[in-house]
């Protein structure tokens, strides 16, 4: 049975360094909130002060996160060097498991609280609509999201522009 969960776990491991390292090459630019054009300032129809407002709590939330993704980057190429060890360390992989999972936990509790901000500069109906777009999906909320956040593959949150 323990030979069996140690196939699964890294095998898991294997298939997230792979679409960390896939998503990674092609990073999304960040793009300030408060630009003509921006899909959040249109969709909610943000006074010009909401916008700033949100722009000045997403740069905030943006340079709390850095370094909790900076580290979250570096314990998955981590994983990644000793899964490729010839000789693998399980219980360094479990150790570095755990780590990502604490960071990544740590990363969800911030975006909970960036969400909650967010959520309470809107009026009721921005708050609706602002909620409806995560539900729709990334065709829909295309740069409000983060898939990580939300159970897809993970990525750095993008307020930018549809593309």
């Amino acid at each position: 049975m323990l030979a069996l969960l140690t196939v699964v776990n890294v095998a898991a491991l294997v298939t997230i360094g792979y679409h960390r390292l896939r998503f990674d090459a092609h990073p999304r630019p960040m793009v300030p909130l408060v630009e003509p054009g921006n899909v959040m300032k249109q969709e909610l129809n943000l006074s010009e002060e909401q916008a700033q407002e949100f722009q000045a709590r997403f740069e905030k939330f943006r340079t709390e996160t850095e370094p909790i993704m900076d580290s979250l980057e570096a314990k998955k190429a981590e994983m990644m060097s000793e899964i490729s060890a010839e000789q693998p360390s399980m219980a360094r992989l479990d150790q570095l498991a755990g780590e990502i999972g604490a960071l990544q936990t740590q990363l969800q509790k911030r975006m909970i609280l960036h969400l909650l901000e967010g959520k309470s500069l809107l009026t009721p109906q921005q708050q609706k609509k602002f909620f409806s777009l995560f539900k729709e999906g990334p065709g829909r909320a295309k740069g409000l999201r983060d898939p990580g956040a939300m159970g897809g593959p993970p990525g750095r949150p993008d307020f930018g522009e549809r593309r």
